[in-house]
């Protein structure tokens, strides 16, 4: 109670009111006023000097306004600090998504998910290009990994649980010259340079030779280090890309998409996980994942 007075004390000596006070405070003024004297009784001296114009803080007051304010301050870090200190005692969840993932039917479904069912978990996330997010999993740097494989790509131990597929599409900017048109043919692509992702390790099934990325036809091969940049570089018209229209933002920007004019490459939105995960619960939180969302095994 003698916590709660000094509240109380605080909110009067700031508003110089009681009834403002009370009103702030959502409780009665004689409620308010029966505190303060149980304060001014316990402490021994006189608080506030009182009369209809509100309420004035006396030498001792002033003194226990600087007082009880420095330890109200003091209190509200205290239980910050231990509240923080509990959080950091809940086992971490290390999240990767890749920045292109769609935001509102993939990632902010799975992040509501988890806080609102996982909340013993510590959530770390991180936000990544394609290839770090790959590279951080396979190095057991991240528990999941919300990102788009292809059908060519290994994973090693991991395993992968599908949101959707997509077809790769040609992608142009509305100022390149076949933002008019409805197909290309190959030999259309090899009219123009390509934007493709630098990928400094060869994750794929196939040889070498038999990479659909390896093999798209075009005039040169223009490397970029992440999906920004590509897309940065695309709107410019003066290259395309080759990837799915479900990548963040393609339906909504500037961008046009063609039918690839070959064999079709299937994409996955994904959600990476590892069997065996050490982490308490996962195996778990694997199933409710797949229960919720439906998720297929790639």
């Amino acid at each position: 109670m003698l916590h709660q007075r000094m509240v109380y004390f605080l909110e009067a000596a700031c508003a110089g009111s009681f009834s403002k006070a009370a009103r702030n405070l959502y409780i009665s003024p004689q409620a308010l006023t029966k505190q303060i004297d149980l304060l001014e009784e316990e402490l021994g001296g006189s608080l506030f000097v009182r009369s209809r114009q509100g309420a004035v803080l006396t030498p001792l007051g002033s003194y226990a306004w600087e007082r009880f304010q420095k330890a109200e301050t003091e209190l509200r870090d205290a239980v910050d600090a231990v509240k923080s200190r509990a959080a950091d005692s809940r086992p971490r969840l290390r999240l990767g998504i890749f920045s292109a993932m769609p935001q509102d039917t993939i990632v902010t479904p799975i992040l509501s998910f988890l806080m609102a069912v996982y909340p013993q978990y510590q959530l770390e996330i991180n936000l990544l290009d394609l290839h770090e997010g790959r590279h951080q999993m396979l190095d057991h740097r991240l528990d999941l990994l919300l990102t788009n494989a292809h059908e060519e790509e290994a994973w090693k131990d991991c395993r992968c649980l599908i949101f959707g597929e997509y077809d790769a599409e040609v992608m142009v900017s509305l100022r390149h010259p076949w933002a008019v048109r409805d197909e290309i043919t190959a030999e259309d692509m090899r009219q123009y340079p390509c934007l493709k992702m630098n990928k400094n390790s060869g994750p794929y099934l196939v040889p070498t030779e038999e990479h659909f990325f390896g093999n798209i036809p075009c005039k040169e091969t223009i490397q970029v280090n992440n999906f920004d940049t590509l897309c940065a570089l695309l709107h410019q018209g003066k290259a395309f890309g080759v990837f799915p229209r479900a990548f963040l933002g393609m339906e909504s920007s500037r961008i046009k998409a063609l039918p690839y004019p070959g064999r079709k490459f299937r994409f996955y939105s994904a959600l990476v996980y590892r069997p065996g995960n050490e982490l308490q619960g996962y195996e778990g939180l694997i199933r409710d994942l797949c229960e919720e969302f439906e998720l297929q095994l790639m």
